[in-house]
C-alpha cells in the first residue's frame, strides 16, 4: 500500500458518512446476528422461525424511514463527537449532465444537492433495502417449507384426515 493510498483510506474513514454507514451495519447486524442464533436453536419449529424472521423483518422496515434515519444520525452525532471526528456530512461535487429530453411528459431528472438527503438515498436506504430483500427471501424459504411439512406439527387432526388426503400431505 502506497502512502497516497494510506491518506485516501485514513481521509475516508475519518468522515461524518462513515461513522453513520458504522452505526447503521451494526444495528442491521445485531438483528441479524440475534435471529441466526435463534434460528440455530435445536428445539425451535417453523412456526417460531418464521414468527422471528417477520419481526427482524418489520424491525428493518422500521430502520429504513425518516425517523429511523433521524435516530441513526443522532447515534452518530454522538459517536462522532466522543471520537472528535465531523459532524456533519461534508458536501460533495455534484455532476449535472444536460440530457435531451425526447418527450414531454418524463420529469426533469435533477440530481440530489443536500449531501445529507444524499447520503439517505444512495446509502442508508439502499444497504437497508438490501438487508431487507434478504430477509424476506429466507422467510419466503420458510414459509414454503412450512407448508410441505406443515402437518406435522398437528398430529391430532392428521388421525382425524381420510387416507386420500394423508396421501396429499405425501405427494
Amino acid at each position: 500500500m502506497s502512502c497516497s493510498d494510506a491518506e485516501a483510506l485514513a481521509n475516508g474513514l475519518s468522515k461524518f458518512k462513515f461513522v453513520t454507514l458504522l452505526i447503521l451495519w451494526y444495528n442491521i447486524l445485531s438483528e441479524i446476528n440475534l435471529i441466526s442464533k435463534q434460528l440455530q436453536e435445536k428445539n425451535l419449529n417453523i412456526h417460531s422461525a418464521i414468527q422471528k424472521l417477520q419481526q427482524t423483518k418489520s424491525i428493518l422496515e422500521e430502520f429504513r424511514s425518516d425517523e429511523g434515519f433521524e435516530i441513526t444520525l443522532v447515534d452518530s452525532l454522538e459517536l462522532a463527537e466522543k471520537i472528535d471526528y465531523p459532524t456533519e456530512f461534508e458536501p460533495e461535487p455534484v455532476l449535472i449532465w444536460q440530457k435531451k429530453q425526447h418527450f414531454s411528459y418524463k420529469g426533469q431528472d435533477t440530481p440530489i444537492q443536500n449531501s445529507k438527503q444524499r447520503f439517505k438515498v444512495n446509502f442508508y436506504f439502499a444497504v437497508l433495502d438490501t438487508a431487507i430483500h434478504s430477509v424476506d427471501e429466507r422467510f419466503q424459504q420458510m414459509k414454503k417449507l412450512e407448508s410441505v411439512f406443515d402437518f406435522l406439527y398437528d398430529i391430532h387432526s392428521l388421525q382425524k384426515k381420510t387416507e386420500k388426503q394423508k396421501r396429499e400431505f405425501c405427494i
